[in-house]
């Protein structure tokens, strides 16, 4: 083979092997990256709905918790405020015991 005609040779195989690469590659690599950015996305989201559903089991948690404290200060209000009028009436018992 002469050796002036292998320079071209290499220079022609490789631009048609470079440009078959960048035809064949650039799709597939597109593709994949959109897949990739798709399970990213998917990822995301599903980090989202736990993140939401941790949060919305804690607000139920201190809501259970703030509806039994006014239970309980309803029940206390009521105890003083019955406390508060048996006070104005005598009591019944020993003389001089209080």
């Amino acid at each position: 083979m002469d050796p002036d005609a292998v320079a071209p040779l290499i220079f022609g195989v490789t631009l048609v092997l470079s440009i078959a690469g960048v035809l064949i590659l650039r799709p597939l690599a597109k593709r994949l990256g959109d897949l990739i950015e798709a399970t990213a996305h998917e990822k995301r989201v599903k980090a989202k709905d736990e993140e939401l559903a941790r949060l919305t089991e804690i607000v139920g948690r201190l809501t259970d918790r703030i509806e039994h404290l006014e239970d309980r200060q309803d029940f206390t209000e009521r105890v003083l405020a019955s406390s508060e009028r048996n006070e104005s009436r005598p009591r019944l018992g020993r003389p001089g015991e209080r």
